[in-house]
Protein backbone atom coordinates (compact mmCIF):
# COMPACT_ATOMS: atom_id res chain seq x y z
CA UNK A 1 0.00 0.00 0.00
CA UNK A 2 1.62 3.36 -0.89
CA UNK A 3 0.87 5.94 1.71
CA UNK A 4 0.46 9.50 0.22
CA UNK A 5 0.09 12.63 3.00
CA UNK A 6 -1.54 16.26 1.60
CA UNK A 7 -0.23 18.66 3.49
CA UNK A 8 -1.20 22.72 3.78
CA UNK A 9 -1.59 25.18 6.36
CA UNK A 10 -4.43 23.52 8.22
CA UNK A 11 -5.00 20.54 6.10
CA UNK A 12 -8.30 21.85 4.65
CA UNK A 13 -7.55 23.58 1.36
CA UNK A 14 -6.48 20.13 -0.06
CA UNK A 15 -10.02 18.15 0.58
CA UNK A 16 -11.25 18.86 -2.94
CA UNK A 17 -7.97 17.67 -4.58
CA UNK A 18 -7.71 14.80 -1.66
CA UNK A 19 -11.45 14.01 -3.23
CA UNK A 20 -9.83 14.07 -6.87
CA UNK A 21 -7.08 11.77 -5.99
CA UNK A 22 -8.58 9.24 -4.14
CA UNK A 23 -12.11 8.96 -7.13
CA UNK A 24 -8.79 8.31 -9.36
CA UNK A 25 -7.02 5.92 -7.37
CA UNK A 26 -9.84 3.79 -7.19
CA UNK A 27 -10.73 4.07 -11.12
CA UNK A 28 -7.22 2.39 -11.28
CA UNK A 29 -7.84 0.32 -8.51
CA UNK A 30 -4.57 1.41 -6.63
CA UNK A 31 -3.73 0.04 -3.43
CA UNK A 32 -3.36 3.74 -1.58
CA UNK A 33 -4.01 5.57 1.25
CA UNK A 34 -4.40 9.41 0.92
CA UNK A 35 -4.82 12.02 3.54
CA UNK A 36 -4.95 15.76 3.85
CA UNK A 37 -2.80 17.29 7.14
CA UNK A 38 -1.58 20.33 8.35
CA UNK A 39 1.97 21.26 8.20
CA UNK A 40 2.71 21.13 11.74
CA UNK A 41 1.93 17.18 11.26
CA UNK A 42 5.04 16.74 8.93
CA UNK A 43 7.17 15.53 11.61
CA UNK A 44 4.57 12.94 13.18
CA UNK A 45 3.48 11.85 10.08
CA UNK A 46 6.57 11.24 7.84
CA UNK A 47 7.59 7.73 9.48
CA UNK A 48 4.31 6.54 8.13
CA UNK A 49 4.29 7.89 4.26
CA UNK A 50 5.71 7.18 1.57
CA UNK A 51 5.10 10.32 -0.24
CA UNK A 52 4.49 13.76 1.22
CA UNK A 53 2.84 16.26 -1.01
CA UNK A 54 3.47 20.00 -0.08
CA UNK A 55 0.61 22.71 -1.06
CA UNK A 56 2.00 25.60 -3.19
CA UNK A 57 0.57 27.54 -0.15
CA UNK A 58 3.45 26.47 2.12
CA UNK A 59 6.21 25.77 -1.02
CA UNK A 60 8.57 27.97 1.37
CA UNK A 61 8.66 25.34 3.99
CA UNK A 62 9.79 22.25 1.67
CA UNK A 63 13.50 22.74 2.49
CA UNK A 64 12.33 22.13 6.42
CA UNK A 65 9.89 19.44 5.03
CA UNK A 66 12.73 17.51 2.95
CA UNK A 67 14.24 17.74 5.90
CA UNK A 68 11.88 15.87 8.39
CA UNK A 69 11.28 13.43 5.47
CA UNK A 70 14.92 12.49 4.36
CA UNK A 71 15.80 10.29 7.92
CA UNK A 72 12.69 8.34 7.01
CA UNK A 73 12.74 7.80 2.78
CA UNK A 74 9.73 9.46 2.70
CA UNK A 75 9.86 11.23 -0.64
CA UNK A 76 8.61 14.94 -1.22
CA UNK A 77 7.06 17.17 -3.89
CA UNK A 78 5.24 20.55 -4.09
CA UNK A 79 1.95 20.34 -5.98
CA UNK A 80 2.55 22.84 -9.17
CA UNK A 81 0.34 26.40 -8.61
CA UNK A 82 -1.30 25.27 -11.79
CA UNK A 83 -2.35 21.58 -11.04
CA UNK A 84 -3.57 22.92 -7.45
CA UNK A 85 -5.78 25.38 -8.87
CA UNK A 86 -7.31 22.88 -11.00
CA UNK A 87 -7.42 20.18 -8.29
CA UNK A 88 -6.38 17.57 -10.68
CA UNK A 89 -6.19 14.79 -8.92
CA UNK A 90 -5.01 12.79 -12.01
CA UNK A 91 -1.77 14.57 -12.63
CA UNK A 92 -1.22 14.95 -8.57
CA UNK A 93 -1.03 11.17 -7.79
CA UNK A 94 0.57 10.41 -11.03
CA UNK A 95 3.13 12.16 -9.94
CA UNK A 96 2.84 10.79 -6.94
CA UNK A 97 3.89 7.47 -7.98
CA UNK A 98 6.29 8.63 -10.17
CA UNK A 99 8.21 9.76 -6.82
CA UNK A 100 8.04 5.56 -6.03
CA UNK A 101 9.17 4.73 -10.09
CA UNK A 102 5.82 3.55 -10.07
CA UNK A 103 4.03 4.73 -13.05
CA UNK A 104 0.24 4.18 -13.54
Amino acid sequence: MVKIGLFCFAGMSTSVLLKKMLEYAEEKGLDCSINAYAETKVADMAPQLDVVLIGPQIKYYQKRIEGLCAPHGTRTMVISNVDFGRMDGKKVLTEAYGLLGIQI
